[in-house]
């Protein structure tokens, strides 16, 4: 059984402080609007839009969100610039101690469509004393059709992250939207996991919403639906629609995966060398410096995110704590996954 994975990207990492945040979203990130009805499913007015920042050290249950210092929270729309929020003006409100934004205002009307939220702070490391900068963003977007206009979508309507193995289960939510309206009507649930964002397995679960234990995440994973229309009066009988992936993490899971590279992550004019490091940490405390303990596996996934079988002169998957990796290997991108067991 895998104990963790991680995929290369661009982290840092302060004398060995790993910060990990979110921000959780009590409603779906993809807001449908009815052109000939003209409403929002959903409708922040009707429904608020509650986003919950949370800030961890790795390896550590402890929501550090308490205790940050000049936290701060930014609306952009697109094509615009980061706007800070007032708490109590433009239909948004700001919890005082637990940071929390609540819009309880439509905010993708007219040309809008799509609208991203910042949260930023500054973690005061009381053993380093140092302060570390951290933010992180959420993205929502809307797409307007008439009623023959559908879209299969997944939610976590009770958060995303484990904590000490709580709560003992999450949901996930699927649903068909047609037009604005949920379509439960002979309709067929199948979900499937994935450690690294490309490859999907199946996993039990034949209805709208699936319940994940602490037990089915090693660290992280992601979870999405394929929805078919099994109605023979639908106009979309037997179409199968899949929802975006759900990230699940398990932020108090022993084991965390830094991937280091010796070359950065850009190749330029054709040339250029990389060997990627696979840094494992069990409460804070790296693991495994030899790379005999463990067993490192290596995917990669292509410019499009599909998984790839070969690359250069390398086939995946590739065993080893460290995988060197060649200009030739990219075709525009190349995103490097490696999950120990």
């Amino acid at each position: 059984m895998a104990k963790a994975s991680a995929s290369f990207t661009i982290m840092d990492y302060t004398d060995g402080v790993t910060l990990l945040g979110s921000i959780d979203s009590n409603l779906v990130k993809t807001v449908l609007y009815d052109t000939t009805t003209q409403t929002y499913s959903p409708s922040w007015a009707s429904t608020a839009l509650t986003l919950t920042p949370t800030l961890h050290k790795a390896g550590s249950g402890t929501d550090l969100i308490g205790v940050v210092i000049s936290p701060k929270w930014f609306r952009k729309i697109s094509g615009g610039s980061w706007v800070q929020v007032t708490s109590g003006s433009n239909g948004e409100t700001i919890a005082s101690s637990t940071k929390i934004l609540t819009v309880n205002q439509d905010k993708m009307v007219g040309d809008i469509w799509q609208i991203e939220y910042k949260f930023t702070c500054i973690y005061h490391d009381p053993v380093l004393n140092l302060d570390l900068d951290y933010e992180m963003v959420i993205s929502f977007s809307k797409v307007a059709n008439g009623t023959s206009f559908v879209v299969a979508r997944a939610f976590a309507p009770g958060g995303n992250q484990f904590k000490n193995e709580q709560p003992a289960s999450l949901t996930i939510t699927a649903e068909l939207i047609r037009g604005t309206a949920k379509d439960s009507t002979l309709v067929g649930y199948a979900w499937e996991k994935s450690t690294n964002g490309s490859t999907w397995t199946a996993v039990t679960g034949s209805t709208a919403n699936l319940s994940v234990t602490p037990a089915m995440v090693s660290s992280f994973a992601m979870f999405r639906c394929k929805i078919t229309d099994n109605d023979p009066a639908s106009e979309t009988y037997q179409d199968v629609f899949v929802t975006e992936g759900v990230t699940i993490l398990d932020i108090t899971d022993p084991y965390q995966i830094d991937i280091r590279s010796t070359g950065g992550n850009f190749f330029k004019n054709d040339t250029g060398t990389s060997t990627l490091t696979a840094r494992v940490y069990r409460d804070g405390v790296e693991i495994d410096t030899g790379g005999t303990e463990l067993t490192y596996t290596w995917t990669m996934a292509d410019q499009d995110g599909v998984n790839v079988a070969s690359a250069g002169a390398i086939t995946f998957p590739k065993t080893g704590k460290t995988l060197t990796v060649t200009h030739d290997m990219i075709n525009v991108k190349g995103t490097f996954f490696c999950e120990i067991s």
